[in-house]
C-alpha cells in the first residue's frame, strides 16, 4: 500500500497541490487525471519536495530506488541511438533482454533518439524504464504523441504489468485510454482530489469532472 497523506506542493505563486491524500494498493493500475497530475507523480518521485505531507509505502517512506518514472516529454542526449540508449540500461542491468520489449514497442535502433519521432521517443523510453523491473511504475502521460497502434500496445502492456505484481500510477490527460486498464482513478482539481472512482466508474467520472467526450 503506497499512502499520499496530506501532500501539500507549492510552486511559486501557485499551490497545485493542496492537502492531497491517496490510499493506493499494490498490485494494481491506478489512473490519474486532472489538474496537478504531473506534479503529484514527480512529488512521489522525489523531484518534487513537498511543503508539507508525507508519502510512505507499507509504513515507511517511499524509496526511489524502488521506483522508476516516465518523463510526459522524454529527452535523450544528442548523439545516442536508440541502440546505445539500450546499451546503456543494460550494464546496470544485466540480466534485462530488451528484445520482447522491441518486439511490442519497436524503435529505429540506429537512429539518434533525440531526433525521433514523438512516438519513437516515447516508446524507446517505456522499453528502457521497464528493463528496469522496478516495482513501482510512475508513468506520465504514457499515451500522448502514440499513433493508434502503439497506444493500444502499451495500454496492453499496462494491463500486463498489472497483473504481474507491479504498482503503477498512470497520468492522463482523458479518460479515454485509461478506460478498461486501471483498476480505479483519482481526479484532481484545485489542488486536492475531487473524486475517486472504481474501475467500472468511468462514465460517471466523465459526468461528475467534465471530462466527457476527452
Amino acid at each position: 500500500m503506497i499512502t499520499i497523506d496530506a501532500l501539500r506542493v507549492r510552486d511559486g505563486e501557485q499551490t497545485p497541490l493542496d492537502g492531497v491524500t491517496m490510499l493506493l494498493t499494490a498490485n494494481a493500475v491506478h489512473g490519474i487525471a486532472g489538474e496537478g497530475r504531473s506534479v503529484l507523480l514527480q512529488a512521489v518521485y522525489g523531484l518534487l519536495t513537498p511543503e508539507s505531507g508525507r508519502i510512505s509505502a507499507g509504513g515507511r517512506p517511499l524509496r526511489r530506488r524502488d521506483m522508476a518514472y516516465l518523463e510526459a516529454e522524454p529527452h535523450f542526449w544528442p548523439g545516442l541511438t536508440a541502440r546505445d540508449c539500450i546499451d546503456l540500461v543494460r550494464r546496470c542491468n544485466p540480466a534485462s533482454d530488451p528484445a520482447p520489449l522491441l518486439k511490442r514497442l519497436p524503435v529505429p535502433p540506429d537512429a539518434e533518439a533525440s531526433g525521433m519521432s514523438p512516438a519513437e521517443r516515447k516508446r524507446l523510453a517505456l522499453v528502457l524504464l521497464l528493463m528496469r523491473h522496478k516495482q513501482v511504475l510512475l508513468l506520465d502521460e504514457p499515451f500522448r504523441g502514440l499513433d493508434v497502434e502503439s497506444l493500444f500496445a502499451v495500454q496492453r502492456l499496462i494491463l500486463q504489468l498489472g497483473t504481474e505484481g507491479r504498482t503503477l500510477l498512470v497520468a492522463a490527460d482523458s479518460l479515454t485510454p485509461l478506460d478498461g486498464i486501471c483498476d480505479d482513478l483519482y481526479v484532481l482539481g484545485g489542488g486536492c482530489v475531487r473524486g475517486r472512482y472504481e474501475h467500472y466508474e468511468f462514465q460517471r467520472a466523465a459526468r461528475e469532472t467534465g471530462f466527457a467526450g476527452k
